[in-house]
């Protein structure tokens, strides 16, 4: 076997893979529980390219794993403050000789450099997970980071996106005689060379100007009594010209690294300043197939399925009101059913008012139920194929003294009610 040369080379791949969930000892230890999964997860602050690059240039093989010729994946979990700090940066799957050590100082270093997550709006604190691999090869030593997974891109951005397609984007003479604009969603795919296909409108939004300084806001057209039909199909007409533009200058999305089909949602407004038309996209474009880490129930075309009937029934039959248990009221937690079926969860979420005691029974509770549900789940597709779906549990606990009916929580429907009775 030929030895390797002292001049080596570091490839660390990076695959930006699901925050796991913390377990209940060192979650108990925050003020405030770090979500696994939240609406929008942390980003790092200047892209994910960038990101690449900084933990290229800053990963060094440990010359006594290099001596050993010591080759493996280290990974390393970690939360993301609300400040965009890290902290808890901890190893996960240790590969030893100095790289689980060299792992972890490279993620310090990204501390403060996140973007945090949110949720219903609020900045959370988010668990992370970075799994980086060590390979050692002949060359000189260069450490570059690959993502496995990731959205399409414009080529040149946002700003390239914007002068592509406002060229081809008027508002109809029409509208503006009606005191129109208009905010459409455009959906359309991206083949494995950049090709735009399959481009329709999603639904289209109105807003009419009634007064100087007094407009109403955004409605759907159905709401509206155009004078001019022929003002919605234009409007049509514009979007997906605009569209047809940017063909050939995506970069494609990738899964597990290779490029791959996908689609597109992309929102736009028409807007018409002092006489001129223009547009703008607000936010960027948002991928919604194939690539994401994990889908809601709501956004899986296929929806993950429980042998034995629905979901809310099994829950209602097996959860128990914990003997001790001194909470009453709506209670949330997620699991994710993953791609192969199995099961992750329950997940608890940050900012519980209950007391430690009455948050371990509820969990101790839950964990036993969805123990019952190993092996029994058909996961979620979208587009054909098995995805990794996420579910948002309501449970209602309800004490009936057999004296009057248990008064509703809140508005909201529960998955379930779990009611004592006394």
């Amino acid at each position: 076997m030929k030895k390797k040369t002292a001049c080596t080379r570091l490839t660390a791949a990076v695959l930006l893979s699901m925050a796991l969930a913390a377990s209940p000892a060192a979650l108990a230890q925050t003020k405030e529980k770090p979500y696994s999964y939240v609406e929008q997860m942390p980003a790092f602050k200047t892209g994910e390219k960038e990101m690449m690059q900084f933990l290229g240039s800053n990963i060094k093989y440990p010359s006594d794993a290099r001596k050993h010729g010591l080759e493996g994946l280290v990974v390393v979990s970690f939360v993301i403050e609300t400040d965009g700090t890290i902290t808890d940066v901890q190893p996960l799957k240790k590969l030893g000789h100095g790289t689980d050590e060299e792992a972890i100082r490279v993620v310090k270093l990204m501390s403060g450099q996140w973007t945090p997550g949110k949720q219903n709006g609020r900045d959370v604190r988010v668990r992370y997970t970075l799994p980086i691999r060590f390979t050692l090869s002949e060359s000189d030593r260069v450490a570059t980071a690959a993502v496995a997974n990731k959205a399409p891109q414009y080529e040149g951005g946002q700003d390239a996106l914007l002068k592509a397609m406002n060229s081809h984007l008027k508002l109809p003479a029409e509208a503006k005689q009606e005191n129109l604009n208009a905010r459409v969603m455009i959906r359309f795919y991206v083949d494995k060379d950049g090709q735009v296909s399959n481009i329709r409108l999603d639904g289209t939004k109105l807003k009419k100007t009634v007064g100087p300084d007094s407009n109403l806001d955004y409605m759907d057209a159905s709401t509206f009594s155009l004078q001019n039909k022929a003002i919605l199909a234009k409007l049509s007409e514009a979007a997906v010209a605009a569209v047809k533009a940017t063909s050939g200058k995506w970069e494609p999305a990738l899964k597990n690294g290779q490029p791959t089909p996908a689609e597109v949602v992309l929102p736009v407004q028409f807007l018409g300043v002092d006489g001129n038309q223009h547009m703008q996209t607000s936010p960027a474009p948002t991928m919604t197939k194939y690539t994401k880490a994990h889908y809601t129930f709501e956004e899986a075309d296929v929806k993950p399925s429980l042998q034995g009937g629905p979901l809310g029934k099994f829950l209602a039959k097996n959860l128990r009101y914990p003997k001790d248990l001194t909470f009453e009221g709506d209670f949330k937690t997620s699991f994710v059913v993953k791609a192969d079926g199995a099961v992750m969860g329950p997940l608890m979420f940050a900012g519980s008012t209950l007391s430690k005691e009455d948050e371990k029974m509820i969990f101790e509770e839950l964990t036993r139920v969805f123990k019952l549900m190993e092996g029994k789940w058909t996961a979620g597709k979208v587009d054909g194929q098995a995805v990794p779906v996420s579910k948002t549990l309501l449970i209602r606990f309800v004490t009936d003294n057999g004296s009057q009916k248990p008064a509703t929580t809140s508005a909201t429907e529960p998955d379930v009610v779990v009611t004592r009775f006394r």
